[in-house]
């Protein structure tokens, strides 16, 4: 998970049973009018034009969260997020709020970006490596 796009990876007695991908509309980096260099800071730019900057930013993660609650089916036991970036984060603390996700065993993981067969076997090997053993 990043904030370009989240991929779902469905487990059902261990083995794959469903993968989706939600695509992000997250701006990645706003430029405000008045830099010189693609890359300058925002220096001497109106606090207001900033502020509604990250609200429009911050609007669009809670959109592009809540797109992904619809994916996420309410009976799932266990969610395991992972990535490269802090959107995890963003995301564990939405749906720390959300009424039908906040009692759910939930844990993250920092990961490099994997391809996604890579994704496929991580996941696999997280929930076998936490599945109790049958003897």
């Amino acid at each position: 998970m990043n904030t370009d796009k989240a991929i779902l990876v469905s487990l059902l007695n261990g083995k794959q049973n469903e993968i989706q991908t939600i695509e992000s509309d997250v701006e990645s980096r706003t430029r405000f009018p008045g830099e010189t260099k693609p890359n300058s800071g925002s220096g001497t730019i109106l606090p207001s034009l900033e502020k509604r900057t990250i609200n429009r930013k911050k609007q669009q993660m809670h959109e592009y969260f809540d797109r992904i609650l619809q994916h996420i089916s309410r009976d799932t036991g266990e969610i395991y997020l992972f990535g490269p970036a802090e959107t995890k984060v963003h995301f564990e603390k939405a749906l720390k709020k959300h009424p039908n996700y906040a009692s759910k065993k939930l844990e993250l993981n920092s990961a490099d970006k994997m391809s996604r067969a890579q994704m496929i076997a991580h996941v696999k090997q997280h929930f076998n490596k936490h599945e109790p053993h049958k003897n």
